[in-house]
């Protein structure tokens, strides 16, 4: 299996590749990300027309893959992620001609970058981490803060920079600690097959096994 990944954001088109060695250790035998594509769109774009603007890429990424993932910011949207990106799907299936499943971030990328402090306190002389951020983040609830304003506050000499900062902590970043603590990061993982998380993605790996099964409803 063959998969192309579309995403917005400078940072993520740069960055996320980082991660992917990572992911293919624990991904299916002979599923592989072979494509990362930029999309040039507005997250809370009208659905058709986002789905529109994403058609150039559409067409290059099926030329290389069998499933294309499409990453996209939450932001402000109220809707809950599993609805917006059940109804971007929706409208996907009527102009791709390969299995297309929609993933967002919760809220942005930044929420995922801050998902291991670890991968920042590597990083002391660029990043502060400090006790809030600790308590803000873990455990499992980096999806509930503002990612971008976090990300700047712990910023040490200079500003943030969505490319070579992300760039920074990808290289560094685990993604089982990044999963840990964010819930939208673990549907991308589910999304890609991680072995962790290709059943269920609602909790942490760990806490799903000490918990046991539990009946799935609608999407993971």
């Amino acid at each position: 299996m063959k998969i192309a990944i579309l995403t917005e954001g400078d940072g993520e088109f740069k960055s996320l590749p980082q991660l992917y060695e990572q992911l293919h250790d624990k991904m299916p035998n002979r599923t592989r990300i072979v494509k990362t594509l930029k999309i040039s769109v507005q997250p809370d774009a009208e659905h058709g027309q986002l789905v529109a603007a994403c058609r150039p890429n559409l067409a290059l990424a099926r030329a290389v893959a069998d499933r294309i993932i499409v990453l996209l910011d939450r932001e402000q949207q109220q809707q809950c992620p599993g609805g917006v990106a059940q109804q971007l799907e929706d409208e996907f299936k009527k102009i791709a001609k390969v299995p297309v499943q929609v993933v967002l971030k919760n809220r942005m990328y930044e929420n995922w970058l801050l998902a291991d402090l670890d991968a920042l306190r590597s990083q002391p002389a660029r990043f502060a981490v400090d006790a809030a951020a600790q308590r803000k983040i873990c455990p499992n609830k980096a999806d509930s803060i503002d990612g971008l304003r976090e990300i700047k506050r712990l910023v040490k000499n200079g500003d943030y920079s969505k490319t070579s900062d992300s760039d920074k902590i990808c290289r560094k970043a685990n993604v089982e600690k990044m999963a840990a603590n964010s819930r939208s990061f673990r549907h991308f993982l589910h999304a890609v097959g991680h072995e962790s998380y290709r059943d269920v993605c609602r909790l942490p790996a760990q806490l799903a096994q000490t918990t046991g099964p539990k009946k799935r409803r609608g999407r993971a």
